[in-house]
């Protein structure tokens, strides 16, 4: 009698508990073997929103012999919950980043390390919009991770709203003597308020623009330019104010 009811009562508290999920299987095996990527996943709105390794990356994985079979991260993953910002990014300049890499003839003999493995000019430029075609083969040819566009700025796998929003986000790429907009802001009134800002300098409430400011109003993922090349670039934008402001401009330049 008394193994019965010792019986029911381990079978009671077992059915009471959840079943050992999928995720838990993951985390158990990452929390070795990619033990940071745990970290920042476990301090990520994801997880306090109960987003799973397998929402992104699929249930096909299981064990290291099979890793073959883990799903590929694209901006199409993250376009299943954050669809306005996928639609806006798809058409601003940063999702051609990776077409304009392929049209230059020079980055055609760059190594593999130096372009499509990720590194060097490919390190930016995967930023941009790829097929799936494109995307197995750069897997074919060793760049196993990169595609998702949207880890350029919301570094993987924390994927934090409040970096992307910081000024150093922009720095990764928008920098160096080929493209220096990181050094030419960062010397700026802009850029030396912000940054005395960000240190405790300056108190919070400094007017302080960062490159979000003008080419993401509103936090539209489109990440206009402003102005183009001084307001020349032509037709005039559909914008009515931005219109306004190039018309503006172009007047003072005596156009």
């Amino acid at each position: 009698m008394r193994t019965s009811l010792l019986l029911s009562l381990v079978v009671s508290v077992a059915a009471g508990l959840p079943a050992l999920a999928a995720d838990d299987t993951c985390v158990a095996c990452h929390r070795d073997v990619t033990p940071n990527i745990v970290l920042d996943w476990e301090s990520s709105a994801h997880h306090g929103s109960g987003i799973t390794c397998a929402d992104c990356h699929g249930d096909g994985h299981s064990s290291a012999e099979d890793v073959g079979r883990v799903e590929t991260v694209t901006a199409a993953t993250c376009g299943t919950c954050h669809e306005d910002q996928l639609g806006q990014f798809s058409k601003g300049k940063h999702a051609l980043a990776w077409a304009a890499y392929k049209a230059m003839p020079t980055t055609h003999a760059l190594p593999m390390a130096m372009g499509p493995g990720m590194k060097g000019c490919g390190g930016c430029h995967k930023l941009g919009l790829k097929d799936e075609a494109e995307i197995a083969a750069l897997k074919a040819q060793g760049s196993m991770f990169g595609h998702a566009s949207c880890d350029a700025c919301h570094t993987r796998h924390t994927f934090s709203v409040v970096e992307a929003r910081q000024p150093q986000a922009c720095q990764t790429c928008h920098m160096g003597f080929d493209h220096p907009q990181w050094e030419m802001w960062s010397s700026s009134k802009h850029g030396v308020r912000y940054l005395l800002k960000q240190n405790g300098t300056l108190p919070e409430s400094t007017p302080a623009p960062t490159c979000q400011t003008c080419h993401m109003p509103d936090g539209n993922h489109e990440v206009r330019t402003a102005w183009g090349f001084l307001a020349v670039r032509l037709p005039l934008s559909e914008d009515p104010q931005w219109k306004a402001d190039q018309i503006t401009i172009l007047q003072a330049l005596g156009v």
